[in-house]
């Protein structure tokens, strides 16, 4: 069974929302969107909206968000992972953690090129590759990722297409 996820890049007044987290297969913690499961019964847009508000306290309807990335992990010729990415302006920039996994330490905004900083530092190239990757040029792509038996990382890409 292919495991989903879901994210949000928030925007307010030209910054992004990061959530400084740790999860236990990274060596420390890092910056990231604020993302995580789609469950059982939910669209990849409901869960991008509970996770921002789980993790930030950020509010967003699901019909102002927009899919600017989709992603699929594949091992051995499956699709191991699939997630979708979001963008969305929120109207109150205020923070209130209400993470239920207890993986989100802090919030913050971040001017853009910080947060793109930030973000390629995350040891994860399935989450560090495509939000960098479009918070510097606003592509919206559809990221195919395979893990090498030496640890390493391929990928490739092509847009999405609009239906």
């Amino acid at each position: 069974m292919t495991a989903r996820y879901c994210g949000v890049i928030a925007r307010y007044d030209g910054q992004v929302a990061l959530v400084r987290e740790r999860y236990d297969a990274w060596d420390a913690e890092y910056w990231n969107l604020p993302s995580g499961a789609v469950e059982d019964g939910e669209t990849p847009a409901g869960g991008a909206v509970r996770e921002l508000r789980e993790e930030t306290g950020l509010r967003v309807e699901e019909g102002a968000l927009e899919l600017v990335w989709r992603t699929i992990s594949t091992v051995d010729g499956n699709a191991a992972t699939e997630s979708w990415n979001y963008v969305a302006s929120v109207g109150d920039p205020s923070f209130c953690i209400d993470d239920p996994d207890g993986y989100i330490k802090d919030a913050r905004w971040f001017a853009v090129e910080d947060a793109v900083r930030l973000l390629r530092q995350v040891p994860y190239p399935p989450l560090a590759v495509p939000s960098s990757h479009f918070l510097q040029t606003a592509e919206r792509l559809v990221w195919n990722f395979t893990p090498a038996n030496d640890g390493r990382w391929g990928w490739s890409h092509f847009p999405i297409v609009q239906a």
